[in-house]
């Protein structure tokens, strides 16, 4: 018997089904395995299935019935008794000591033993062993040692410098680009050919911190002149007094500048206390009140003084042409 449902259709359900049974015979179960990796020849294996047959898996699970039925447009019970008739047909061949050939599926033979057993047709073994995917070369991955990279010591001082540089020269661009002109910074960017902004100041009056009440004036003026050689040498001091009066401050030597006019005070107490004589200026088109460590009419001694300020930690204080 050619067993015509059975082989044309067991080797296409391997496919779809991990087991297949045959009514009264036994089933043919699937094994599948995942893709894996072949060390000794370094390629990747395709996933695969072995099909063994399990004599014991007699009962009827319908699979095969219903693969008749879509095949061929039959109803269950046609289908079955198709099944049935070639089953009983194996088993009678098998009790026989014959064995049965299913064409693109196999062999089944009595043992000794008298149990059945399968031996799988050699295209179905090629077919299942890699479902058509052949094996694919792949070589492992040498790890290499990673080399440590050593920044000399020049680089990481020269990036170190660039962090600290880029902020100044950013700021420095921001302050020359500002539209208000709000003060002109000399000794910051002295090479700089920016155009002085002229600023006009009113010299603080009535201020407790730097103007003498009239008591302490009246105090010093009120003096008894014993002689003639006294009041020459006063009158010698007025006349210096008075030169020194007609001197034009042209520049002054900023060592800060607020809004609130008690922080101004703040400063100008601490200056103080460092050996400075501060005096207070009051912006009117910006409305800061400036705080000076010195007045000068040159450029060149308000530099000189300026270089001194910074020496004694006053890093922050600037140059202001007036």
């Amino acid at each position: 018997m050619d067993f015509k449902f059975t082989r044309n259709l067991l080797p296409g359900m391997f496919l779809d089904y991990d087991c297949v049974i045959i009514p009264g015979l036994g089933g043919f179960v699937c094994n599948g395995r995942s893709a894996w990796y072949d060390d000794e020849n370094e390629e990747m294996v395709p996933p695969s299935r072995d099909v063994i047959f399990n004599p014991n898996l007699i009962h009827n699970d319908g699979l095969l019935a219903q693969e008749i039925m879509r095949a061929r447009d039959l109803s269950y019970s046609e289908a079955m008794k198709h099944v049935e008739d070639e089953a009983s047909l194996m088993v009678r061949q098998l009790q026989e000591g014959k064995p049965v050939e299913i064409a693109r599926v196999g062999r089944l033979y009595s043992g000794d033993d008298g149990v059945t057993r399968f031996l799988p047709d050699s295209e179905l073994v090629r077919v299942l062993r890699s479902f058509g995917h052949a094996r694919i070369p792949l070589a492992k991955l040498i790890e290499k040692e990673a080399i440590p990279i050593h920044t000399p010591l020049l680089v990481k001082i020269a990036r170190a410098a660039a962090v600290i540089a880029l902020p100044i020269v950013l700021g420095g661009a921001w302050m020359l680009s500002d539209s208000s002109n709000s003060s002109t910074l000399l000794s910051v960017f002295p090479t700089f050919d920016t155009e002085a902004i002229v600023s006009t100041f009113i010299p603080s009056e009535g201020s407790t911190l730097f103007n003498p009440s009239d008591e302490e004036i009246a105090e010093e003026i009120e003096i008894e002149y014993a002689t003639e050689e006294v009041e020459l040498l006063l009158s010698e001091n007025k006349v210096e007094e008075e030169e020194t009066l007609a001197i034009q401050i042209n520049f002054l030597i900023i060592g800060g500048a607020f809004s609130i006019q008690e922080n101004a005070l703040n400063l100008a107490e601490t200056l103080k206390l460092e050996g400075f004589n501060p005096t207070h200026h009051y912006q009117n088109h910006n409305n800061l009140n400036l705080v000076a460590l010195g007045e000068f009419e040159t450029e060149s001694s308000a530099r000189k003084a300026l270089k001194e300020a910074r020496k004694k930690g006053r890093t922050a204080s600037w140059l202001k042409r007036l």
